[in-house]
Parts: C-alpha cells; sequence; structure tokens
C-alpha cells in the first residue's frame, strides 16, 4: 500500500467516524425528544459538521477507486476503442471538477479564519465545517489525477483496467 492510499484510508476512518457520530447524535436527539421531551442542544450543527467531514473525506479514496456512481447505459453499445474515449473523457472531466472545487474552497475557508465566525448554538469555529471540505477537496483533486492517469495508461482492449471487471478501475488496494 502506497502512501497515498494509506492517506486517503485514514481520511476514509474519520469519515466513518463522523458518520457513526452523526447516527449516535441524531438517535439521541431523537430519544430524547420522544422520552423526556428535550432536544441536544447543537445537535443540528453536530449533524451538519459530521455530514461534510462524511461526504468529503470519502471523496478521495472513492475517486482513487472509481466507485464513484456512472451511468453506463451506453457502455454496451460501444466499442472497446469508444468506450476506452468515453471513460478517458470523464476521467478529465471529474478531475477538472474537483480541482475547481479544491481551488474554490480556499479562499472561503481562510476568510472564516479571519472573520472568526462560530456556529450559533455551540460557538463552534466554521474552519471546522470548512477544514473537511477542504482536505477532501484536495486529496480527491490528487486522486482524481491519479485516476485518470491510471485511465490513460490502461491499454487493455476491452477499455478496462488490467485485471478488473470490464469498464471499472482496479482497486488500488490490489496492487
Amino acid at each position: 500500500m502506497n502512501v497515498l492510499t494509506r492517506v486517503l484510508a485514514a481520511l476514509r476512518t474519520v469519515a466513518t467516524v463522523a458518520l457513526l457520530a452523526m447516527m449516535l447524535v441524531t438517535i439521541v436527539d431523537v430519544t430524547m425528544r420522544s422520552v423526556l421531551n428535550e432536544l441536544v442542544l447543537g445537535a443540528v450543527e453536530l449533524v451538519q459538521l459530521a455530514l461534510v467531514a462524511t461526504v468529503y473525506l470519502a471523496l478521495p479514496e472513492t475517486l482513487l477507486r472509481g466507485e464513484h456512481i456512472t451511468v453506463d447505459v451506453v457502455d454496451q453499445a460501444l466499442s472497446p476503442t469508444a468506450l476506452r474515449r468515453l471513460r478517458r473523457s470523464a476521467a478529465i472531466a471529474t478531475t477538472l471538477l474537483v480541482v475547481v472545487l479544491a481551488w474554490r474552497t480556499i479562499p472561503p475557508a481562510l476568510d472564516t479564519i479571519e472573520i472568526g465566525d462560530l456556529t450559533t448554538d455551540l460557538g463552534i469555529s466554521l474552519i471546522w465545517y470548512w477544514l473537511p471540505l477542504v482536505v477532501g477537496a484536495v486529496a480527491g483533486a490528487i486522486a482524481a489525477v491519479v485516476y485518470a492517469v491510471g485511465e490513460f495508461a490502461d491499454r487493455s482492449a476491452d477499455g478496462s483496467a488490467p485485471g478488473s471487471a470490464a469498464g471499472h478501475a482496479a482497486d488500488p488496494g490490489d496492487a
């Protein structure tokens, strides 16, 4: 396992913990509302923070593995060469989108630090909302570039990555 896959696995672990925290806060909040007619102060803020962390910290590994959502309706109708071109075009478009996302998240995150914005209920600095977004977007951009390079390095006839099912990238952990 190389450095990139280890870093992305660590981000995935943090995303998993954030998902568990989001579920726990929601369960406790719903239970307290039902049983005690009370709510968890800041539950919405905590769930929002965990949601951002879950989505953006899981994104890079998803991109690297090529496990993002794809619509393969036309795959069967295309020749292997056309399919390979389509996959490469999609890899380039995805890479550009994630690079722009990463680039566009940094200035508002820096503004949040400068301004010192806080959440309403718990007074959590908004940089904690931006941090997983920026880290995930930057790591996602790197992962998307690596994935796209892999798509262009693939020379197999059916458009699939070597050693994988047709149309799906090889698991980087398999290498």
